[in-house]
């Protein structure tokens, strides 16, 4: 649990500190979290449209602190029900 937790709580820092990049410095999205995308190159008509990078660090931005967040409430719960965190219990054993 302890390894879920630095891995959701690395991905939740970075995904947030990328959505401020892309909204503030590259101009990708806008304010409201909408794709912004540049103008079409001159002579096409196709329109650019959020590739998977973007999308990715969109979804972990709300994926990461649900998951932090309940593995610490489990954390939490576990110890309050009288069960000994788990580097406790391994303590005791030697």
């Amino acid at each position: 649990m302890r390894w879920l937790r630095w891995i959701s709580g690395i991905v939740w820092i970075f995904s947030w500190y990328t959505i401020y990049l892309e909204v503030f410095r590259w101009h990708h999205m806008t304010t409201s979290l909408r794709f912004n995308p540049p103008p079409p190159l001159p002579g096409t008509n196709v329109q650019p449209k959020a590739g998977m990078p973007l999308i990715a660090v969109c979804l972990s931005s709300v994926v990461a602190p649900l998951v932090f967040v309940t593995a610490t409430v489990v954390k939490q719960a576990r110890a309050g029900h009288g069960q000994a965190p788990r580097r406790a219990a391994d303590k005791a054993r030697s």
